[in-house]
């Protein structure tokens, strides 16, 4: 084995620790202590499911839901035990996890069977079922001979090949070449167990896995990738979100990592500060009870005696509340303890929680400053009533400080709501504003700032360009204290902005005030029963599947003329009287006279009509109830996602591209630079395309609007095919992109804000 080869081996058995007694067994990994998922007391004996995760400190996020996600779906009467290994060797002709995947048969002491994945996976089927399947002899089952990525191994067999003098002479392609060359060590793994990117087929896949980095939703390497949203975003971005509404980490209370009393005995040795120095800018420290937790070189805060804590002691179950809960040093403490012990300091805290702290391991959760503010900022959700204020440096080493006192706050935010010119974009604004749940109040369109007066607002929330003056001169005359998020697209540097919301036809990059969903922000607007019950009659007559058939009309990307609009109506009918059912109509406020007309009179199949303007009920919501499958014109976005929203079969019909002159310049020119957005999974990103993502970020190109991303993230396909299957984007997808985006908002309201120390 190679220096660097051993220098790791010997890091990710001291990083893991020693073997505990209760893992010390035939099956365990000698030298390794896993991060253990225990069976239910009672549970049958069944062997236990071993993994190997390789994985690096900057995917501290992704890691955390590879164990969130295994959580969901494990057989809870059985124990898994899941080796992290971490401080991996650079792979001399290899850019990922490099030789790791090629130690686990030694790292599992060359017997039993262990699976091997790699940190940006998600199971979404149990893994024991993975661990049982047969090998038939086989040393090993993977889906190709050059993609190892995801394996069940036999450590026995496979020990005499990929072992450490293997290791110290090949590179990861030579090793896995090596394994294939015998005919039978390799067996076929059934790819529902590694679905890489656009393989996932949802309901069958049982691992996805994210191997475009560009794409990857955990932006796990901001200072290298300009990063765009991926197709399968919202499922990443769902776990995260309901293991951040359970709580739910790694590490606990109960289940320190090992390295926790370790650290905390050197901690006990590391430089200590004067507390002073945090108490002197509260103004009612006097009068509160305070309790020091750590490197503290002083006994009493504001005046008064302070209770002292060590680290381990936050384990008591008996400790009391304290107005002001400060710590000093925990940055010396492993990362993976941070969040169940800034948790428990939150708990401890009445009022106010201070942390002093200084930058941890570069790419970890808490290698910067900003990753420590966002680490303080995700525990503090879960404590709405709590204060918090954090010392650490910067980059350069400079002393900074931020408080977040919104708990402080009396009133709830007060917001204005700016009407837009597109009834569809106001209408999202007004689901938004009431999802929400402050109070707010809306400012008409075409209103004029010098019409506005003060109070102003602590929050704007606004869609498209023309209303982006009102907006900004709203914020000049709060003299920045309003925040600002805008929906959709602005054609002014991005970061004007405090939060711009978009959607993936519009091709923004992500950045820490970017947000891009899959849909647009749409909330359920149900019918009641007897509405529901008396547009049934109307459609009683007419024979089942009834499908709906939803038309938009000329926007900048489309037209939608008579020809079209008849060409439409055709291959509806087609798909209709293949199923033996009916057409639903209903037209949109886009839709033309002339090509309303021509689409309902080529319908020669039994069908019910609706024309926008006409002065009749309008059935859209009803239709969104009662039809069993959709067909969509796919100029409107939102249209389509409220027909994916209700889970049934959605076609989408697109119509004739209509560019303007420029679109059509800027988009040749994106192709003949290389720089056009694509989805492609094997191409690595290059420094002329994060350079265009810039200059989209700044404002200064605005790409063509491309509707096909749009399509290709809600999972939606052309007839006759979409309307055999369902979207990708579940309703249950739909609702957590919903949530993601008023958690960022949420987020934005209660930030922290930098105070001079």
């Amino acid at each position: 084995m190679n220096l660097q080869a051993n220098e790791w081996l010997a890091r990710s058995r001291s990083i893991i620790g020693s073997p505990s007694p209760a893992v010390n067994r035939l099956d365990a990994a000698p030298g390794m202590t896993p991060v253990v998922l225990a069976a239910r007391k009672g549970a049958p004996p069944l062997p236990e499911v071993r993994i190997f995760l390789a994985t690096r400190p900057e995917q501290h996020r992704a890691e955390r839901v590879f164990f969130y996600a295994l959580q969901r779906v494990r057989n809870p009467d059985r124990r898994y035990a899941i080796y992290p290994m971490t401080a991996l060797p650079a792979s001399p002709r290899s850019s990922g996890f490099g030789h790791a995947r090629f130690a686990v048969p030694e790292l599992a002491g060359a017997h039993g069977r262990a699976l091997y994945n790699e940190v940006g996976q998600i199971y979404l089927g149990d893994p024991a079922e993975l661990f049982d399947l047969p090998m038939d002899g086989h040393g090993y089952l993977a889906t190709s001979p050059t993609d190892t990525t995801v394996m069940l191994i036999d450590c026995a067999r496979m020990a005499a090949c990929w072992n450490a003098d293997a290791r110290r002479r090949l590179g990861p392609e030579a090793l896995q070449s090596l394994a294939a060359s015998e005919p039978d060590r390799r067996g076929t793994l059934d790819p529902r167990w590694h679905a890489r990117d656009l393989e996932y087929r949802p309901g069958q896949s049982r691992l996805l896995h994210y191997t475009s980095l560009p794409l990857q939703p955990w932006r796990p390497r901001p200072e290298r990738y300009s990063y765009h949203i991926d197709p399968r975003a919202e499922l990443f971005h769902s776990l995260e979100l309901a293991a951040d509404r359970e709580g739910f980490e790694v590490h606990t209370l109960a289940h320190p990592s090992p390295g926790f009393l370790p650290a905390c005995a050197r901690l006990a040795k590391a430089p200590a500060a004067p507390a002073s120095e945090l108490y002197r800018h509260l103004p009612e420290s006097a009068r509160l009870q305070w309790a020091l937790v750590g490197a503290w070189s002083t006994t009493d805060a504001g005046g008064q005696l302070a209770a002292r804590w060590s680290m381990e002691a936050l384990r008591c179950e008996d400790l009391p509340q304290q107005d002001v809960i400060a710590a000093n040093g925990l940055e010396h403490l492993p990362v993976e303890d941070l969040p169940w012990l800034l948790d428990r300091l939150f708990q401890l805290g009445r009022h106010w929680v201070l942390v002093k702290a200084a930058p941890g391991p570069k790419g970890s959760a808490i290698g910067s400053l900003a990753g420590w503010r966002a680490l303080l900022r995700r525990i503090a959700r879960r404590y709405p009533d709590r204060n918090w204020q954090l010392d650490c440096p910067d980059v350069l080493g400079r002393a900074r400080r931020y408080r977040a006192d919104v708990a402080q706050r009396t009133a709830p935010p007060r917001v204005w709501v700016l009407q837009s010119r597109t009834a569809g974009d106001y209408a999202q604004l007004l689901d938004m504003a009431d999802a929400l749940g402050w109070p707010y109040e809306t400012q008409r369109y075409g209103t004029r700032i010098d019409a506005l007066a003060p109070p102003w607002p602590d929050l704007v929330l606004c869609a498209g360009r023309h209303s982006v003056p009102l907006a900004q001169g709203i914020k000049r005359r709060a003299e920045g204290r309003t925040r600002l998020v805008m929906l959709g697209r602005p054609r002014i540097p991005l970061s004007r902005f405090d939060l711009v919301i978009s959607t993936p036809q519009h091709c923004l990059p992500l950045h820490d005030n970017v947000l891009c969903l899959s849909a647009p922000f749409i909330a359920e607007h149900p019918i009641d029963s007897k509405e529901r019950a008396l547009w049934k009659q109307r459609f009683a007559h007419l024979p089942r599947p009834w499908i709906g058939l939803l038309v938009g009309g000329r926007t900048s990307a489309y037209s939608l003329d008579a020809q079209s609009a008849r060409d439409l109506s055709l291959e509806a009918c087609a798909a209709v009287r293949a199923r033996g059912g009916s057409l639903l109509v209903s037209t949109s406020p886009r839709t033309g006279s002339a090509a309303t007309e021509a689409l309902l009179a080529a319908i020669d199949v039994p069908s019910w009509g609706y024309r926008f303007g006409s002065g009749e009920d309008n059935p859209h919501r009803a239709l969104l109830a009662l039809a069993d499958a959709f067909i969509v014109t796919g100029d409107s976005v939102a249209m389509l996602s409220e027909a994916c929203m209700s889970g049934r079969p959605v076609a989408m019909y697109p119509l004739p591209l209509r560019r303007h002159p420029m679109q059509r310049l800027v988009n040749a020119l994106e192709g003949w630079l290389g720089v056009f957005p694509r989805r492609d999974p094997s191409r690595e990103q290059t420094r002329l395309e994060r350079f265009y993502d810039w200059l989209v970020w700044m404002g200064w190109i605005v790409r063509e609007p491309l509707y096909g991303q749009a399509h290709q993230l809600l999972g939606v396909a052309p007839l006759p095919e979409g309307l055999e299957r369902t979207p990708k984007l579940s309703p249950e997808l739909f609702a957590a992109s919903r949530a993601r985006a008023l958690q960022a908002i949420r987020d934005l309201m209660a930030a922290e804000r930098p105070i001079r120390s």
